[in-house]
């Protein structure tokens, strides 16, 4: 019986989640460029106008080592706003691996992304489009919120139910006892 609660409760947690991508997103260009491969991940997916984040993943082509200590910039431009310059830093980053920046698009289109690493004489660059959709509605993108008082209300139902269907079971009727003939 222990199992079954711990097994809704379980469920109901992995309802509310949200799925979790590695490495700060998903790969939308990797390029060599010099003696480095510059990979780009993006988060949320599928990219929208909104908060984003923006992570770069640096390599030396020769040992597939990351490159740690560089200065990653990215500019981004969009036809409808000025551009954007930001810096991605491994200290934005939940992988320290990383080079991340955390912004805010302010337009549902595709923006040109340009990455310029830079640690001493070397340097490595790439570009990329992306195609952000329109933000989601405020409502949608609180639905995890919202929801959490309509599970505790059916994780508490649930177990009053549970806890009912325990006590009102019929006690089971007594057998003949050791030493009885």
């Amino acid at each position: 019986m222990m199992a079954c609660r711990y097994a809704i409760l379980v469920l109901l947690l992995g309802l509310l989640s949200e799925p979790l991508l590695a490495d700060g997103g998903i790969v939308r260009a990797s390029t060599v460029s010099g003696s480095w491969r510059l990979t780009m991940f993006s988060s949320p997916t599928p990219l929208r106008a909104g908060p984003v984040d923006l992570s770069v993943l640096l390599q030396d082509v020769a040992t597939d080592q990351p490159v740690l200590g560089a200065t990653v910039n990215l500019m981004l431009r969009h036809p409808d706003s000025e551009p954007l310059l930001v810096e991605a830093t491994r200290a934005s980053a939940t992988n320290r691996l990383l080079y991340a920046a955390l912004l805010e698009l302010p337009h549902a289109g595709t923006w040109t992304i340009d990455v310029l690493a830079v640690k001493g004489d070397l340097e490595g660059r790439l570009q990329a489009g992306l195609e952000a959709g329109p933000p989601l509605p405020r409502l949608l993108s609180l639905w995890t919120w919202l929801a959490i008082p309509g599970i505790v209300l059916i994780v508490f139902v649930l177990n009053q139910w549970l806890i009912r269907t325990r006590h009102d079971s019929p006690d089971p009727e007594p057998g003949p006892g050791p030493g009885s003939s």
